[in-house]
């Protein structure tokens, strides 16, 4: 074999199985692909029904958005809540684009899944305030 051939391949061999210096492995990562049972870090908070209730009661200022689909919607649904399903990806998209930027959201969903996407997307667009219904309209206290 040349010996150019065997010192190049030596070098990208080298190269390739070398460590970065601080230990960080960077990699983009697709959320999409994340399975259901790995805890990701969100960038709001998540909070008991308890606590929204007591948001609900103190800020009026406070908009309820529920991001379920409109069936799940009028089934049943948190008083005062607006619909905007984020299944719908564009209109979901548009409507984040009208919402006032200077008040609170409290959003929900069925069980807090599709809930912490929206949040994420609305803080993607610029509104901050914005919390996650931990466990969704299943951990709500239902009418008896």
């Amino acid at each position: 074999m040349n010996p150019k051939i065997l010192i190049l391949l030596l070098a990208l061999f080298i190269t390739a199985c070398s460590n970065n210096e601080d230990g960080v492995v960077t990699r983009n990562i697709n959320a999409d692909r994340i399975p259901d049972n790995v805890e990701v870090a969100d960038a709001f908070p998540s909070i008991t029904a308890a606590k929204a209730q007591d948001m609900i009661d103190k800020n009026k200022n406070l908009v309820i958005l529920d991001v379920r689909t409109p069936g799940e919607f009028h089934a049943g649904h948190i008083r005062g809540a607006q619909l905007l399903d984020v299944t719908q990806d564009s209109m979901f998209m548009e409507g984040i684009k009208t919402m006032d930027k200077s008040k609170s959201y409290l959003v929900y969903c069925r069980s807090g899944q599709r809930s912490r996407k929206a949040c994420s997307l609305m803080q993607d667009q610029g509104i901050q305030d914005v919390y996650n219904l931990d466990e969704g309209y299943l951990g709500w206290p239902q009418p008896e």
